[in-house]
């Protein structure tokens, strides 16, 4: 049986709802308390985790760019930058991180060899097992911390492991031609230290940069010692993203936050207003690198460019009325 791309939307659309219909009834009754607490929140505070997750963009740039380079694809950082920046903002809509496939498919236009489209994606598979690798530090850091407990390292660790022994089994695997080219985007960047180096720094940094967005927002609303509930909470974020039902994992990554919290004795209208923020922050850094993505994309073509003209106005417009709902709402409950 083949699924047409229509049957497809209507089924990502039924999940979207279904999980909001399974949100609404938990989380409902805390949703006016918690955006009381967001009417509160430090706004300059909030502008340095916007600032910090930002950077953590730049980041995740520069590393994908160390590792598609080292793959043989011809990319600048800005084409590189413009190209997961619409990747972003289509997460931002979508679910099922279809954004990704949109990342795959962009970043791979720059790759001339045959199997173009497996090869971007092996340095998807590469870029996720060093992200695992990077995550497994910080929970590390807080099961010393005795934030959290040790076993999901040995998960992080093995998704890691289980791409690199894919890698080091490549010979056996290269007369499946698919499978030869997405390999290639993973032995490419292990058969180059610098690369390595690279990408490590890079991904490093941007969880480090997620890391201090998330403390800047517990601080703006007030959570008890901010730096261990990021170290609670990135993990939660990450794990609900593995399950994108909504878009950008939206109500999904709020309830995770806001149950983690809850477990540690913060109130449920205070933890659910951190998700809140965390997600909203987020998703209107993406939504603007992903409108000047776009924009840079375009720009040879004088019709796309005004057609991205009026895009970027409509996304600003509805940042702006987005923003001026929440306070207007703030202020009534």
């Amino acid at each position: 049986m083949i699924l047409s791309r229509k049957s497809l939307a209507l089924s990502a659309a039924g999940l979207t709802a279904l999980a909001a219909l399974i949100a609404v009834p938990l989380l409902g009754g805390h949703l006016a308390p918690a955006f009381g607490v967001l009417g509160e929140a430090s706004r300059p505070w909030l502008a340095v985790a916007a600032g910090a997750f930002l950077a953590a963009f730049a980041c995740t740039v520069a590393a994908w760019h160390a590792a598609l380079t080292s793959a043989g694809a011809r990319i600048c950082p800005r084409q590189a930058a413009a190209r997961l920046g619409v990747g972003a903002a289509v997460n931002s809509f979508a679910p099922a991180k279809l954004g990704d496939a949109v990342k795959i498919a962009l970043c791979s236009r720059a790759i001339s060899s045959p199997g173009r489209l497996w090869t971007a994606g092996g340095t998807y598979a590469a870029l996720a097992a060093m992200r695992s690798l990077t995550l497994a530090a910080l929970v590390v850091s807080a099961s010393i911390a005795g934030a959290t407990p040790l076993w999901p390292v040995f998960v992080l660790v093995g998704g890691a492991a289980a791409i690199a022994g894919a890698a080091a089994l490549s010979v056996r695997l290269r007369s499946h031609e698919r499978v030869a080219h997405l390999l290639v985007g993973v032995t490419a960047l292990a058969a180059s230290p610098r690369a390595v180096a690279a990408v490590f720094v890079s991904t490093a940094g941007m969880q480090l940069a997620r890391l201090g967005g998330t403390i800047a927002v517990a601080v703006a609303l007030g959570l008890p010692h901010p730096v261990l509930a990021a170290l609670l909470i990135l993990p939660a974020l990450d794990v609900a993203g593995a399950i994108p039902l909504t878009p950008g994992s939206i109500g999904v990554g709020s309830g995770a936050v806001a149950v983690v919290l809850a477990s540690r004795g913060i109130g449920m209208a205070q933890a659910l207003a951190v998700g809140l923020a965390i997600q909203a922050v987020e998703t209107m850094v993406s939504l603007a690198c992903g409108t000047a993505g776009l924009a840079y994309l375009v720009r040879p073509n004088p019709r796309a460019r005004q057609i991205a003209a009026r895009v970027a106005v409509v996304g600003v417009s509805a940042a702006l009325a987005a923003l001026l709902g929440f306070a207007v709402l703030s202020d009534v409950l």
